[in-house]
């Protein structure tokens, strides 16, 4: 894989046991997505896209085809080794927010630092930094319950990218936000994408994909644009 790609994924499919019978959540899927874009992933539900973020993170396991993520084959690599890549070099944003709700925005965002084993100090600093990127300059001290629900995504995205981690996932990241906070935070990811951050997103919003450099398509697990290289102004608005 080339410095220039961040995930490759060749043949790949998924299936998970649904009672006695086998679903197939992905087949032969087939992409390569390249550093620092911004890749929007849109389909149905039940199209496949949060198990192709699953898998990308090693979350999951491949049933067939390989899948390299940042120079490293996925598909060979062992739990401890996936735990490793997730803790250094790839965040996860989730539509909930998975925020602690008994700790503040700025113990949430350190908890990435402090599991690599920084010092309290050093952590909260990195913590703050990512805050300030992201627009949550003075909330540090705040509950996630005393923020809205943009502020608790803004968190997320913090926390994700503390560390410098070079590739963020986000499954819905605008799910449960109202338009405008979700424009909002699209604009945060672009802004990341900007500074060189590799973003991979899955959305039901057809407004998203504005925001995108290749739009990627499922349908049933398949893909439908199998070059990964769509414009978000040719697929419109009718794509999701």
């Amino acid at each position: 894989m080339g410095r220039n790609v961040a995930i490759v994924a060749t043949g790949v499919s998924k299936t998970f046991p649904v009672g006695k019978q086998a679903v197939t959540a992905l087949r032969d899927v087939s992409l390569s997505l390249p550093v620092g874009t911004l890749t929007a992933m849109t389909g149905p539900s039940g199209s496949g896209k949060s198990t192709l973020l699953h898998l990308i993170a090693g979350l999951e396991r491949v049933d067939s085809g390989t899948l390299e993520v940042l120079g490293n084959q996925i598909h060979r690599c062992t739990a401890a080794e996936l735990s490793e890549l997730r803790l250094r070099e790839i965040g996860f944003i989730h539509q909930d927010f998975s925020l602690l709700a008994d700790l503040t925005l700025v113990e949430n965002v350190r908890l990435p630092l402090e599991a690599m084993g920084a010092t309290r100090g050093d952590a909260t600093a990195a913590a703050c930094e990512a805050m300030d990127r992201v627009g949550l300059k003075g909330l540090e001290q705040r509950f996630p319950a005393e923020v809205s629900g943009g502020q608790q995504q803004r968190a997320a995205i913090a926390r994700a990218i503390i560390g410098n981690r070079t590739l963020v996932l986000a499954d819905e990241p605008t799910g449960s936000l109202d338009s405008k906070t979700g424009a909002e935070i699209m604009g945060v990811l672009a802004r990341l994408r900007d500074e060189g951050v590799t973003v991979v997103l899955s959305t039901h919003n057809p407004a998203n994909l504005s925001h995108a450099d290749q739009v990627v398509v499922l349908h049933d697990g398949t893909l439908l644009s199998p070059d990964t290289a769509e414009s978000p102004d040719t697929l419109g608005a009718g794509t999701a």
